[in-house]
């Protein structure tokens, strides 16, 4: 797998949260970099692959690819993470190598078989080679603020990982209603330390699983194993 070698500048997030700078050193940004563009390198053949699943399954299962715009984690966006991570003193080869969510896919089945589209969504997967990545299954779906089920494929040299999004259509357009709530929830615990900023940070992340929690409520349960 080929990737760019161009130089690399250091890298400054200009929208960092007051009090936390994110940043990476030109050698830093440059494995970020080099770390994303194998995961672009890989973009193209992997939405074959999805493709390939979803119309495998649209008819018997009403299999839909929603997200398209997403499919790639952008580089500003994994950048960011990068720096938190370092800021939080994770290495930087750690971040690199662990990170499996820069090719992510939303695969929608229709509630009454949602099940057995996962079920068959695994089957087709290993049938083309890709394997789960252990321990990377999260089923959340007693969860009151993020509902759904995603797991990390790759390929059996470990070279190609992607995270794959299981949704009904409802959990699927609650989720997208709740990303900016969703963000705040997260950013919350980016802000500076301190008892009023602590408040506010617990304030915030309280209204918005409380909004979050109520809209997933009102869905329906999905195809039960």
């Amino acid at each position: 797998m080929t990737t760019t070698n161009k130089a690399v500048a250091a890298w400054k997030d200009d929208a960092s949260e007051p009090g936390r700078r994110l940043e990476l050193t030109a050698e830093q940004n440059g494995v970020v970099t080099a770390r994303w563009e194998a995961a672009r390198v890989a973009h193209k053949g992997l939405d074959a692959v999805m493709e390939g699943v979803q119309q495998a399954l649209a008819d018997s299962h009403g299999a839909k690819l929603e997200g398209k715009l997403h499919r790639l984690k952008g580089l500003k966006a994994f950048r960011r993470k990068a720096a938190m991570e370092l800021d939080d003193r994770v290495p930087l080869q750690t971040i690199v190598r662990k990170v499996q969510d820069l090719n992510r896919y939303t695969l929608v089945f229709d509630v009454k078989s949602y099940t057995e589209g996962v079920r068959h969504t695994y089957a087709l997967l290993h049938e083309r080679g890709y394997v789960i990545v252990p321990d990377s299954e999260q089923n959340t779906w007693e969860d009151p603020v993020h509902k759904g089920f995603r797991a990390v494929w790759q390929q059996p040299d470990g070279t190609v990982k992607f995270e794959i999004a299981f949704h009904t259509p409802d959990s699927y357009r609650v989720k997208t209603e709740n990303h900016l709530l969703y963000d705040l929830y997260r950013s919350s615990r980016l802000r500076p330390l301190g008892e009023e900023a602590e408040n506010t940070a617990e304030s915030d992340e309280d209204a918005a699983k409380v909004v979050q929690s109520r809209r997933y409520s009102e869905i329906p349960a999905k195809g039960s194993k």
